[in-house]
């Protein structure tokens, strides 16, 4: 059984791309690809009452936008924000 969260909560860290993954974002539609030592920016979030799923990483809060990635292909390397689910 997944946490859930008790509260709006969010991620904001410097992560380091572990392996080259190429990704495509919907609206606009456009392709990247990480390279393997890249460090960027990324978010993770969610809502009171749903489950907590840390399994992905956004480049951005703009959904249709945002590039998405596992988190098993990225290391944190700082937290610059959070605030717990």
């Amino acid at each position: 059984m997944s946490e859930q969260a008790t509260r709006d909560w969010h991620r904001r860290a410097l992560v380091r791309i572990k392996e080259t993954v190429k990704k495509r974002s919907v609206d606009p539609s456009r392709e990247r690809t990480f390279p393997i030592g890249e460090e960027l920016e990324m978010v993770q979030w969610g809502s009171a009452g749903r489950p907590v799923n840390r399994s992905v990483w956004w480049t951005s809060y703009d959904i249709d936008g945002a590039f998405i990635i596992e988190s098993d292909k990225v290391e944190i390397v700082s937290i610059l924000e959070e605030v717990q689910p």
